[in-house]
């Protein structure tokens, strides 16, 4: 790929990923599939004098239990992930170990950003795979088209996460293109953490769904936070207005539901 098109300026975005089950059944593809891609990636930008790079890290790759959030990039390498998805988390995290390396030996121009949760069209909604709002959205879908009157979600509701619309995130990573250059990663987040509960409750209220919600308290929660403050970000893109989650759900909804075939 770097032979035929000679990129001048690449964004990696390129990951296995999936939800808590599929995490923990396949630790080892996670973290080989994912520091093959990092490695290569990274590796044939330098050899192929890419000018500039945004590489993705995961806030999975913060540690499981933070001193204090919401979380900055300092804290980056303070303590393991969490067990659950800690080969998955320790393989992102190392992109910021190798991307500081080239810059250091061969000084390239390559910068990583650590995004929160992402969701929006195009998510991966097939069962097993997909992340928690993903899979929330398609089980809504399903249930009221089969007039369910309840679904059931993992855990307990009780964590905390932080979404971004993956439009956001798009126009985001040019901005850090063109804007940035450094060795310090960058989060992007907004500023809104919701538990799992709320977010149901906002999913349910946007897609217009009235379901009753039942909590498998046997099955595991995950980590119970993990959102990355913005104030870094937000002195290099200043005014950026994210979508709100009502919005950003009820378009996915809306974009699922066209193509769910």
């Amino acid at each position: 790929m770097f032979e035929t098109h000679k990129p001048t300026h690449v964004i990696h975005l390129a990951a296995k990923v999936g939800g808590i089950k599929d995490n923990i059944k396949h630790p080892a593809e996670y973290f080989y599939q994912n520091t093959m891609m990092n490695n290569y990636v990274i590796h044939y930008a330098y050899k192929y004098n890419v000018k500039k790079l945004i590489a993705t890290l995961s806030n999975c790759a913060y540690p499981d239990a933070a001193k204090k959030y919401p979380m900055t990039e300092d804290q980056l390498h303070d303590g393991l992930p969490a067990p659950t998805n800690l080969a998955y988390g320790i393989a992102k995290r190392i992109i910021d170990i190798q991307i500081k390396a080239y810059r250091k030996q061969h000084g390239c121009k390559f910068s990583s950003v650590i995004p929160c949760s992402i969701y929006g069209p195009f998510d991966k909604f097939n069962e097993g795979e997909s992340h928690f709002l993903a899979a929330l959205i398609k089980k809504i879908y399903n249930a009221n088209k089969k007039n369910i009157k309840s679904i059931k979600l993992m855990g307990t509701g009780k964590p905390l996460r932080q979404y971004i619309y993956s439009e956001d995130l798009g126009k985001i990573l040019l901005l850090i293109l063109e804007k940035y250059d450094d060795d310090q990663p960058v989060n992007i987040s907004p500023d809104t953490n919701l538990s799992i509960w709320e977010i149901t409750e906002k999913t349910l209220k946007a897609t217009g769904s009235d379901l009753i919600i039942e909590f498998d308290k046997k099955s595991p929660d995950g980590q119970y936070r993990k959102d990355l403050s913005n104030k870094k970000l937000l002195k290099i893109i200043k005014d950026f207005k994210f979508t709100s989650l009502d919005e950003g759900v009820k378009k996915t909804y809306e974009w699922y539901k066209e193509n769910e075939k």
